[in-house]
């Protein structure tokens, strides 16, 4: 049987078993995020049944920032929201608004990550080291120090002994940033997919680190997040849990086992509305089958924006961090291996 055949079987198996539901008695689950391929979780969830299985109708809402997306949680206006981890996310919690950090919607680990640093091919020294002293009063390029971008760009230079005082960070949207390392406004950036793999294909930049050894297993760089009444609805964002670890399982199971990546990456393409050949020659971002978070990566990125002065103070990550959805999904689907 072929791929394709393959992957069809899974999804007439899916629909097959699953207690038919009418359109019309599907609960409405608002959901946002930056938008791009590394809400592959959704939209596999989404294609393969998972969601309606458990009687949900999932629609998606593209928006451009994280404050945004944490305002409209707030008033309720949306559900579930995949946000960079960023000061905002804090903030919120200190002020009581009930933000609960679920789950992964993008972490980093060796070969899955969609998060990459790049340097202008004239500085890349023989080693990363030489590169990165190379460096040395050069200019980042980045989204903002709002961002969990700026934390992994300084975790790369105090590898090194060095620190945020050692290089220049420049803030570029994200689309203008192969540009800027084409014309010399940047030496090196923090970029994500697909403008990283773009770029070194190109050869406006070369790779100098995935920023993997920065963040440890269950270090989510843009957490899954539930409203305050989205998770008081248990039954509801228990269900969303399960169908979204299904979903995550079958990206993990494509892109490290090889198992239907084809017709995983044409969902993925289709949903993200990103051309084909683009997701297949993209890096692939990181996935937690199992839906973990580290609270100690949590707590040490927090301290850096208390650092950086872009936070006041710590808060209690007990309170904003709740793993009982996926420990619930995890008794019924078992451990992913």
């Amino acid at each position: 049987m072929n791929r394709k055949a393959h992957f069809a079987v899974l999804l007439l198996s899916v629909l097959s078993f699953a207690t038919p539901i009418r359109a019309n008695e599907l609960v409405p689950v608002q959901y946002s995020s930056l938008g791009g391929a590394t809400d592959a979780g959704v939209y596999l969830a989404d294609a393969l049944g998972f969601f309606k299985e458990q009687g949900i109708a999932v629609t998606t809402n593209l928006m451009t920032t994280v404050p945004s997306q944490i305002a409209e949680m707030a008033t309720g206006r949306l559900d579930v929201s995949g946000i960079a981890l960023s000061p905002g996310i804090f903030a919120a919690s200190a002020r009581n608004i009930g933000l609960r950090i679920v789950g992964d919607k993008q972490s980093l680990r060796p070969g899955f990550s969609s998060t990459r640093i790049l340097v202008r091919p004239d500085l890349m020294k023989a080693t990363e080291e030489e590169t990165v002293r190379a460096l040395r009063g050069k200019r980042m390029a980045g989204p903002g120090r709002t961002t969990i971008g700026f934390y992994l760009v300084a975790s790369l230079f105090r590898k090194y002994g060095m620190d945020v005082g050692d290089f220049d960070f420049v803030e570029i949207p994200l689309p203008d940033i192969v540009a800027g390392l084409a014309s010399g406004a940047a030496d090196g950036a923090l970029v994500v997919e697909p403008i990283g793999s773009r770029a070194v294909k190109a050869g406006v930049a070369t790779e100098l680190s995935d920023c993997a050894e920065f963040v440890p297993p269950g270090g989510s760089v843009t957490p899954l997040v539930y409203s305050e009444q989205f998770a008081q609805k248990r039954e509801l964002a228990t269900g969303f849990m399960k169908a979204y670890m299904r979903g995550a399982r079958v990206f993990v199971d494509a892109f490290a086992k090889g198992r239907d990546r084809e017709n995983v990456i044409a969902v993925i393409a289709e949903h993200a509305k990103i051309p084909v050949d683009v997701v297949r020659n993209a890096f692939p971002g990181g996935l937690d089958p199992n839906q973990r978070i580290s609270i100690a990566f949590l707590d040490k990125v927090q301290r850096f924006y208390i650092e950086q002065k872009l936070l006041e103070k710590p808060v209690d990550l007990d309170r904003l961090v709740d793993m009982s959805f996926a420990d619930t999904a995890l008794k019924e689907l078992g451990i992913y291996e």
